[in-house]
């Protein structure tokens, strides 16, 4: 592990990157966009929440949250690299890497070269792509799901401030850029000292029993 690995890995379990030969099973980032994979963790996301609440879960609440999961863990990494300035592999579509797991952050590895982190680039060419997939799959609106990248973006602000407080300026500058660019209309920092996200959609977690609002929701008035 690199220097510039045990920094990521240093801000929390959703910067890291995994190692290829740690476990089996590793699938492509490219293989998400056939839609077949996302059935199954949206049918494995449904499943967890629907023992946890007691009954079933409609398809597109699960397909809204797996992937609020999904976003914040091919975000984060490269959010924690612009902050701390160093370089990170790109979201190749062929080069990284994802297995499925029970629980915890999606496993995540990169194989790519090294490149200064673009947030901007990662979402309208990764990001926004998959997010078409599942719009497409499970009838959610472009406006939630670009609003769940945009929690994923602030969430990750949110952990970096936490454990590299002399980071959070620059991390909530990025998180801004993105605001007034890709993620325009998503949302707005309404206390940049708490580094308060508020988006202007729903991701419909509330739609599970027991779930409530999330703390940057739109609804949480």
């Amino acid at each position: 592990m690199t220097d510039d690995d045990t920094a990521l890995a240093g801000i929390g379990p959703f910067f890291a990157l995994d190692s290829l030969d740690e476990g089996t099973d590793w699938r492509p980032l490219g293989a998400l966009r056939d839609g077949r994979a996302f059935d199954e963790r949206v049918a494995y996301t449904a499943d967890f929440l629907g023992r946890l609440a007691g009954v079933e879960i409609e398809p597109r609440v699960a397909a809204s949250t797996m992937s609020l999961g999904l976003f914040a863990r091919l975000l984060a990494p490269h959010l924690g690299a612009a902050a701390l300035g160093i370089r990170l592999p790109a979201l190749d579509w062929d080069l990284t890497w994802w297995r499925p797991s029970e629980s915890g952050p999606w496993p995540l590895a990169a194989t790519g070269a090294p490149v200064p982190p673009d947030l901007g680039k990662a979402l309208v060419q990764n990001i926004f792509p998959l997010a078409e997939v599942i719009e497409e799959r499970y009838s959610l609106s472009s406006q939630v799901l670009h609003g769940n990248a945009a929690s994923a973006v602030f969430g990750a602000v949110r952990m970096i401030a936490r454990a590299r407080p002399e980071l959070t300026e620059s991390a909530l500058g990025i998180g801004r850029s993105l605001l007034d660019g890709p993620l325009h209309g998503a949302g707005a920092v309404v206390n940049p000292a708490e580094v308060d996200f508020l988006r202007t959609s729903c991701c419909l977690y509330y739609r599970v029993p027991g779930g409530g609002y999330c703390g940057d929701c739109v609804l949480r008035e």
